[in-house]
This record gives structure tokens, C-alpha cells and sequence, in this order.
């Protein structure tokens, strides 16, 4: 659970940098797009291809035990091809548009797509961690958890800023800014946007703490457990 959650994080600070630039991708196409198009890499290359095939073979181990919780899981599974398509269009779009046809319609189309992308992606997550994480980790055994971490030594570059540059130079420069001033289609949406981000960053730093003190008590507990 834990490399699950750490994807978590990752894909949420990415997304934060997505709705970041998606703000400005028809005032500055020529910044913003490079950052996207790296954005967009790393949710294929990691995200789409090592974390949910991961959360997909927990899935499994979940239907093996509780079918009936799973069942309430069946859509998460279906959402996880549906976002992967998404993301493969998306990114061909990107590459696809010239920077007059970004500062015009389509850059506009394009940043609504991505901002819908990023509503949706989060959504996503609040219900796996919601439904799913809090499942799994009632109806799973330790010989289930045993079997899920054989090969699961991947982990996400977004945890790791100097590895992510190796990469996604332009996406892990950004994330590696202690301060953002992202001014998008004018002051009020920039006061906007920095008031989101903080707020953001409010809420993972709680989640963080709720999932340390989850498993500070699952430690705690495992003894009388046995």
C-alpha cells in the first residue's frame, strides 16, 4: 500500500503541474507545451503502465477474496483503460499542434481537455483511496501482500527529482520550484490558481500523515492479531 500511495503522490503533483500549464498553453505555447508533452511521457511510461497494471493485479487478489467488494471496484477497473486511451490522445494532440494553432481554437479546446483530464484523474483517486485502498487492506492476507510485492521494485521518478530528469528534464524542473506564479488568462485566475495550490499541497500533506499513522497502528496492532 504504501508504493501504491507513493504513486499517488506522484501523480498528484504532476497533476497539479497539468492544470498549471494548461492555464497558459494559449498565452505561452512555447514554455507550457515542452512541460505537457513531458507531463504527458511520464503518465504513459509510469503511471499508465506500472501503477495501474499494479492496483490491477491487487484487484485480482481482492476478487479472489471478497467478490462482492470487488464487484463495487469494476468501474475503477474500466476507468483505468478509458484514462490510458485519454492520455494517448491527449499527448498525440499535443505533439500534433502547431504553436499558431495552439494561441488560437484548438490550444483553447486542448486546455479544457486537460483540465477535464485532471478533474477526472483526481476523482479517480479519491476513490480508490476511498473504496479500494480501505478494502484491500480489510480483506487481503499477508501471504496476499507477499505475492503482490514479488517484481514490484519500480518505483515512481516523481519521488525522486534528480531521477525524473533523467527523463523529463522540463517536467522535473518545474516540480523542483519551491514557488509557482502561474498567471494564466490573467491576474485573477493566477491569485486563483495559487490559492488551489495551496491548498492541494494542505491536503496531500494530511493524507501523507493519515496513511504514516495508519501504519504506525497496523504495526502496533499486528502482534495481538496473531
Amino acid at each position: 500500500m504504501r508504493l501504491l500511495r507513493d504513486d499517488h503522490a506522484g501523480l498528484s503533483r504532476v497533476m497539479r503541474e497539468v492544470d498549471a500549464q494548461q492555464s497558459m498553453l494559449q498565452t505561452s505555447p512555447e514554455t507550457a507545451r515542452p512541460v505537457l508533452a513531458d507531463a504527458m511521457r511520464y503518465l504513459l511510461v509510469y503511471q499508465h503502465s506500472v501503477h495501474h497494471p499494479r492496483e490491477d493485479r491487487l484487484f485480482a487478489r481482492i476478487r479472489a477474496r471478497e467478490p462482492g467488494l470487488y464487484r463495487n471496484m469494476d468501474r475503477l477497473v474500466r476507468e483505468h483503460r478509458s484514462g490510458q486511451q485519454r492520455a494517448e490522445v491527449l499527448a498525440g494532440e499535443l505533439a500534433r499542434t502547431t504553436m499558431a494553432q495552439l494561441r488560437g481554437k484548438a490550444g483553447l479546446r486542448l486546455a479544457r481537455q486537460l483540465q477535464q483530464y485532471v478533474v477526472h484523474t483526481r476523482e479517480h483517486m479519491k476513490r480508490e483511496e476511498a473504496v479500494f485502498y480501505t478494502g484491500s487492506e480489510r480483506v487481503l492476507r499477508a501471504s496476499d501482500w507477499a505475492a503482490l510485492m514479488e517484481g514490484a521494485s519500480q518505483r515512481d521518478p516523481a519521488l525522486d527529482l534528480n531521477r525524473l530528469a533523467t527523463r523529463y528534464p522540463r517536467l522535473a524542473a518545474r516540480l523542483a520550484e519551491a514557488e509557482r506564479s502561474v498567471t494564466g488568462r490573467g491576474e485573477s485566475l493566477g491569485r486563483r490558481n495559487a490559492v488551489r495550490q495551496k491548498t492541494e499541497h494542505l491536503i496531500e500533506a494530511c493524507a501523507a500523515l493519515v496513511h504514516r499513522t495508519l501504519d504506525l497502528a497496523r504495526r502496533v496492532t499486528q502482534p495481538f492479531r496473531r
